[in-house]
């Protein structure tokens, strides 16, 4: 269940059953959970099962709070006699990876050299199902056990790394027990980097204890912390600690009190930021927390990215740019090459993100021997000037050129900037068409009538959002008409942009240009997520609609002038006979002027009307027919009769 500080319940999705003892019939509070590394994608469950395998299960978090279930399933473990420890966590490629441990006391004399302890890898990708398990260390040394596993992503390198802690005991008892930590780095394809291990006694660390078990973390900015969590007294705990750099093995004691009092659940969690916060003990209805910062051994590598690859960017963050920028860049410290995630701009607005532009490998180029990767930035990305602006790089962007390897990306709000204010000068409302795809107007077309108008109201809000404008500034005349150039059924709308003089409102023609701009790339922009703007066609854009004065003057001049020869003829001819016919002169031209329009709107516009469109042949021939009989009946009855042609006779000599 999902139940928020107000006790609104947002989800009762059950996440699977608990984990029951068979042999003692109770429940085992033994479920575990690994967060996503892209939080949006939810987590995982696991939990070691009756059967010494790994239970999973999947889970994403939709933003209303609903938990929706992934893909599920149990792992075998091929093991040697038991496991040990079993970890998951979460990888670079935005999915997750069980790393387990297995070993065995037993002696096989036939053949001594067999493995007597192993740690195996099983990546499982986001909502797939585990890939075949990766033997990434074996060793025949007897007598082992692993007394506890960590493993993370290798923030300062690429790749991942475990720690373990492994005990061994003097078969003969004589001796006592000797405690070592195996680091390992390796690929997610389960190929390893290094191997490094360590005597425990060797740390020489100054606690009283010196056989203490020591839980090793990776920090996000290089090296280790070291902890152990012990009782002190009833209800009472306390946690030691100690930091340990990649670079110098002598152990550097922290800020906090030597032993440092800690809450009796042992709670404590290493920030993004390399900040540390221990719980406290719970003697009120309350949290508290004692906060320190821990050392950045590597962190003149970063420069504010929190990224340990990236050396720099253009835009750099916080700096002022010009709206007209066509390329953003990325500079690496070692060669790249590009992957399947993309970069993601985002303008904010009222401090909420406002999607502008998706960016991804096909607009993208890599140079500089791979140190640098350039992407194109649409015409509309920086168009609302005055504001601030920040790029998301998703993890997997790109990977390292030598090992294949997924990078980690840069989150959001860290890459931020601003873009000037710039000028644009006054323009008056204009008008413009947006195209339907075919399946977007088979599904107009499917609407009830009353939805067929709410329609047009979605896609303005949807283009409002989009671009951003006002929506006050968007209108339509809530009709459509068939498209006579194409073969499909696709339906043309007419959109108005008002002007507006409000100071610092974006302008009509950039927001004609936005929409043309976004509508054409809508694979990269918020248009194709909107419910009415996902069926706009993008090989249409949209087209200003032209002036009509401006397009057809010289027809309109023309019609008129031949009206007015027309009227002139016609009181020509009434002026030399003024009982004649002459109403015939201007009949017979309006007449034909009829006909000559009635050819040209049936040639060039009757699909516009579906009502006096023919598609089948045979009926068009026999409207055609039918004009052509009566069109040559007017013409007899006309220029046979007796009066007509006198009346031509007389003026022709007159």
């Amino acid at each position: 269940m999902v139940i928020d500080y107000d006790g609104n319940v947002s989800s009762r999705t059950p996440i699977g059953l608990p984990f029951i003892n068979n042999a003692l019939q109770i429940v085992v509070p033994s479920d575990q959970f690994v967060v996503n590394i892209n939080r949006e994608k939810g987590f995982m469950r696991y939990a070691i099962n009756q059967n010494n395998n790994i239970d999973w299960k999947q889970f994403r978090i939709e933003p209303d709070g609903a938990i929706i279930g992934l893909t599920s399933g149990e792992l075998v473990l091929d093991v040697l006699d038991k496991v040990e420890s079993a970890i998951v966590i979460r990888t670079v490629d935005e999915g997750y990876a069980i790393v387990f441990t297995n070993s065995t006391v037993t002696l096989n004399a036939t053949n001594p050299l067999l493995p007597k302890g192993q740690l195996y890898i099983s990546p499982i990708g986001y909502n797939q199902n585990p890939s075949p398990s990766s033997l990434i260390y074996q060793t025949t040394a007897p007598n082992l056990a692993f007394t506890a596993l960590f493993c993370d992503i290798t923030f300062v390198e690429v790749g991942n790394v475990c720690i373990l802690t492994i005990l061994q005991t003097d078969p003969t008892g004589t001796l006592p027990s000797e405690s070592f930590y195996i680091k390992i780095k390796f690929l997610s394809s389960g190929s390893v980097l290094s191997f490094q291990s360590q005597v425990a006694n060797s740390l020489t660390l100054p606690v009283g204890n010196a056989n203490m078990d020591w839980v090793v973390n990776s920090l996000a900015f290089g090296g280790y912390l070291l902890t152990n969590t012990a009782p002190t007294g009833p209800n009472q705990f306390s946690i030691y600690g100690y930091l340990i750099d990649e670079h110098n093995s002598a152990p550097i004691p922290w800020e906090f009190l030597e032993p440092e009092p800690i809450g009796i659940k042992g709670v404590y969690q290493i920030l993004r930021n390399n900040t540390l916060l221990v719980s406290q003990l719970e003697t009120d209805n309350s949290w508290r927390f004692q906060v320190i910062d821990l050392p950045k051994f590597d962190g003149n590598k970063d420069k504010g990215y929190f990224n340990f690859n990236v050396e720099s960017t253009y835009p750099a963050i916080n700096s002022t740019i010009s709206p007209d920028i066509q390329n953003i860049t990325i500079n690496f410290y070692d060669p790249v090459e590009l992957s399947d995630g993309k970069l993601t701009i985002y303008q904010l607005i009222d401090n909420q993100p406002n999607l502008r532009q998706y960016i991804t490998e096909s607009s993208c180029t890599v140079n500089n021997n791979g140190k640098t990767v350039n992407a194109k930035i649409l015409d509309s990305t920086f168009s609302v000037s005055g504001g601030i602006y920040y790029i998301k790089m998703d993890n997997n962007f790109v990977r390292d050129k030598t090992y294949k390897e997924s990078l980690l990306g840069i989150r959001d709000n860290i890459w931020s900037f601003n873009v000037k204010q710039k000028e644009v000068p006054f323009a008056l409302s204009m008008n413009g068409l947006l195209r339907l795809t075919p399946d977007g107007t088979k599904y107009f077309d499917s609407l009830p009538q009353e939805q067929q108008s709410n329609f047009f109201n979605i896609l303005l809000d949807d283009l409002s959002n989009a671009i951003p404008v006002s929506r006050s500034c968007l209108t339509s005349n809530e009709k459509t008409q068939l498209d006579p150039s194409v073969n499909e059924n696709q339906y043309l709308i007419s959109i108005g942009v008002e002007e507006t003089r409000v100071n610092n409102d974006i302008s009509v023609e950039t927001v004609v240009n936005n929409i043309n701009t976004m509508v054409k790339s809508k694979d990269l922009t918020l248009i194709n997520n909107g419910q009415a703007s996902k069926y706009l066609d993008q090989s249409y854009g949209f087209i200003p609609t032209l002036n009509l004065w401006e397009k057809y003057k010289y027809n309109l001049l023309g019609i008129l002038l031949i009206i007015g020869l027309l009227i002139v003829l016609f009181f020509f001819a009434r002026s030399r006979n003024s009982n004649g016919n002459n109403i015939a002169i201007l009949q017979l031209g309006l007449i034909i002027f009829d006909l000559v329009i009635d050819i040209t709107f049936v040639n060039n516009n009757a699909k516009d009307i579906p009502v006096l469109y023919f598609p089948r042949y045979d009926n068009f021939v026999i409207f055609i027919y039918s004009l052509f009989i009566n069109l040559c009946n007017c013409i007899i009855t006309d220029f046979i009769c007796f009066l007509f042609f006198l009346f031509f006779k007389k003026v022709l000599y007159l």
